[in-house]
């Protein structure tokens, strides 16, 4: 019985551990999923997003930064900055949001950046920036979040038994080409 005791907590700290672990690999597995998804959708559909089709240039900042995942919070934002969100960018959000809608991961703390590296050379300076050319550099789509932790053991160094993780992923973006 003494031993017993003795060993217990030790066991129990072991296996919850192992609980804690594997829920947020799983979480984390799910993300790299939503972020590897969501920059297959960019790189293909790259002409709507991102981009000011009234001006011909890409969005500033360039670096979207759809906040929630949740589309309906972006569509009930009214402010200027706001307004030359397309609709694929609100279907790319909602795509990573469907993505991780069965995991612990936190829908509050979710963001989904999407960066085009073409929009950052030097081309995008020049008056020869073309909305065409992106398919020479990459789409890069991060998604970051906060695990729920199931257990105190990983809960002591989480903030508010929230863990927070990161996944992104890079997709070389497709030429589109024009059919007659």
């Amino acid at each position: 019985m003494v031993e017993f005791a003795l060993v217990l907590p030790l066991f129990l700290l072991l296996v919850m551990g192992i609980i804690d672990f594997g829920f947020l690999f799983y979480n984390y597995i799910s993300m790299e999923n939503a972020a590897r998804n969501a920059a297959r959708v960019a790189c293909v559909e790259y002409k709507k997003i991102g981009y000011d089709v009234e001006r011909d240039v890409p969005l500033t900042p360039r670096v979207l930064k759809l906040p929630d995942g949740d589309a309906t919070l972006l569509e009930s934002y009214t402010g200027d900055e706001y307004e030359d969100y397309r609709t694929n960018e609100i279907e790319l959000c909602r795509h990573v949001a469907r993505s991780l809608e069965h995991t612990g991961i936190d829908d509050e703390g979710r963001t989904v950046t999407v960066t085009y590296t073409y929009d950052d050379s030097p081309h995008s300076e020049s008056e020869g920036w073309e909305v065409k050319d992106r398919h020479q550099g990459d789409v890069i789509v991060k998604v970051e979040g906060k695990a729920h932790v199931l257990t105190p053991v990983l809960g002591v160094s989480a903030d508010h038994m929230l863990k927070p993780l990161t996944s992104s992923s890079v997709y070389k973006v497709e030429r589109q080409y024009e059919s007659n």
